[in-house]
C-alpha cells in the first residue's frame, strides 16, 4: 500500500467515516503489519505528522514479517497508536495546541469564518402558576416552593425536587416543565428520585408529586432515563406514539417531531411499548419503535451509540446525512439548507459535541461524500 493511499485509509477509519469495504481492508493491512512499542517524544505532541509518519515507516518495514501468529497482537498494537493518533488530532485543537498543519494551510486564505460553538446546560423551568424561570441565570439553592416541594438547583446545570413537609394530595395536581432551547441540555431529579438528562430542543412535563398508582411525565425530543424502582407503582413515558412504561431500569427516549418516529433505547432492565393496540417487550441492548401501520418494530443495536449524546459525544452509526444534520442543527442552534442531490449516503463516526460546529463538519467532508460551507450562522450543505 503506498503511504499516500494509507494516510487517506487512515483519516477515514479514524474518522469512522470509511465504508464498510474500506474499513475491512484497512484493518486486513493492520493486521498485516507490527508496531514496535515506542515512546513518543514531547515535541511530536504539537501536531499529529511526526507520529503519522513514525507509524507509517514502522508499518512499511515490518508488514512482510508478521506471520499468521502475531497478527491479533499487531492489530491492536498498531490500532491504538493510530487511535492515539486520532485523539490527538482531535484534542489538540481543543487545548490550544496548533492544529495540523495542513487543515492550517487549507483554511488559511478563507476568511475566518463565525465560531459556531457548541450547546450547554440551559433551561427554562415552567412552574404551575405559570411563573418561568431561566436556570442558565439562577444560582444553586432553593427556586421556588410548589405544595410541599422545594424546587433547587444543586449545582449549574441540575435541578432537584424535595420534601419540605408533609405531601399533600393537592400537589400530584401541579405540574412543571423543564425546557431546552436548541443549543442547550439539562438534568434533573424528579419528585421520586428519578434522574433525567435532556438533551437539545426538548421539553419534560411532569407533577410536582406522584400518585399512589403511577409515575406518568410527558416527552418531547430527547431524554435519558435512570428510573428509581418502585414495585407496584410503575414509571411512564408519554412520547407522541409511543407509552414507555417500567418499574426501574435505564433508557433512552427519541421523540423529536422532526424525526419519523419516537424510538426508545433500553441499556438495562426491561421495557413495555405499547402503540394503540400493539405492544412489545425491549431488553438490554434492543430499540423498539412504532410503525405507521400500528405495529411496534424492535432491533438490536450498540445501545452506547444512542446514549453518546449524554457523555459528551456525537456517534454516528450508519447514519443517514440528514439524520446527522439535525444533529448538529440543534446542539448548535444554526439553520441547515441542502443544495444538491445526495442519495442514500450513511456515515460512520465519532467526535466530541464540545467541539466547534466546523470540526464535525470537517469530520463528515473527510468522506469526500458531502461538503459544507457557512454564512454567519447558516450551513449549506451540497455533495
Amino acid at each position: 500500500m503506498r503511504e499516500e493511499e494509507f494516510q487517506t485509509l487512515y483519516e477515514r477509519y479514524y474518522a469512522g467515516t470509511c465504508s464498510a469495504e474500506e474499513r475491512a481492508r484497512f484493518e486486513a493491512y493492520l493486521a498485516a503489519a507490527e508496531l514496535a512499542e515506542r515512546s513518543w517524544p514531547a515535541e511530536s505532541l504539537g501536531t499529529p505528522d511526526p507520529v503519522r509518519a513514525a507509524i507509517w515507516t514502522r508499518l512499511g518495514r515490518s508488514m512482510q514479517r508478521a506471520g499468521p501468529g502475531r497478527r491479533r497482537r499487531a492489530l491492536a498494537t498498531a490500532s491504538l497508536g493510530l487511535a492515539l493518533l486520532g485523539v490527538l488530532a482531535w484534542w489538540l485543537p481543543e487545548h490550544g495546541q496548533p492544529r495540523p498543519a495542513r487543515r492550517v494551510a487549507a483554511r488559511a486564505a478563507a476568511p475566518a469564518p463565525t465560531p459556531l460553538e457548541p450547546g450547554r446546560n440551559q433551561a427554562l423551568l415552567t412552574l404551575a402558576d405559570g411563573r418561568t424561570v431561566r436556570l442558565a441565570d439562577a444560582s444553586p439553592g432553593l427556586l421556588a416552593r410548589q405544595g410541599s416541594r422545594q424546587v433547587r438547583q444543586t449545582v449549574p446545570g441540575a435541578l432537584n425536587y424535595q420534601v419540605g413537609g408533609a405531601t399533600l394530595a393537592a400537589d400530584t395536581l401541579l405540574r412543571n416543565t423543564v425546557r431546552t432551547p436548541r443549543g442547550g441540555q439539562y438534568q434533573l431529579q424528579l419528585p421520586d428520585g428519578s434522574r433525567v438528562w435532556l438533551n437539545a430542543d426538548s421539553r419534560l412535563t411532569f407533577p410536582v408529586a406522584f400518585g399512589h398508582r403511577k409515575r406518568v411525565v410527558q416527552l418531547t425530543g430527547e431524554a435519558y432515563f435512570e428510573v428509581a424502582k418502585e414495585t407496584g407503582r410503575p414509571f411512564q413515558v408519554e412520547a407522541g406514539a409511543a407509552h414507555i412504561m417500567v418499574l426501574g431500569t435505564h433508557f433512552n427516549v427519541q421523540a423529536y417531531t422532526d424525526e419519523p418516529a419516537p424510538v426508545t433505547t433500553l441499556l438495562e432492565g426491561v421495557v413495555r411499548l405499547r402503540h394503540g393496540a400493539s405492544e412489545a417487550v425491549l431488553h438490554p441492548g434492543q430499540q423498539g419503535w412504532p410503525r405507521p401501520n400500528g405495529t411496534i418494530a424492535v432491533r438490536a443495536v450498540d445501545a452506547r451509540s444512542a446514549v453518546a449524546w449524554k457523555e459528551g459525544r456525537f456517534v454516528f452509526d450508519d447514519e443517514p446525512l440528514e439524520g446527522i444534520m439535525r444533529q448538529v442543527a440543534r446542539w448548535y442552534d444554526v439553520p441547515v439548507r441542502y443544495e444538491g442531490q445526495f442519495g442514500n449516503k450513511n456515515f460512520h463516526g465519532s467526535i466530541s459535541r464540545y467541539h466547534d460546529a466546523a470540526d464535525v463538519l470537517h469530520m463528515l467532508e473527510l468522506t469526500g461524500a458531502v461538503h459544507f460551507t457557512t454564512e454567519g450562522r447558516r450551513i449549506t450543505v451540497r455533495p
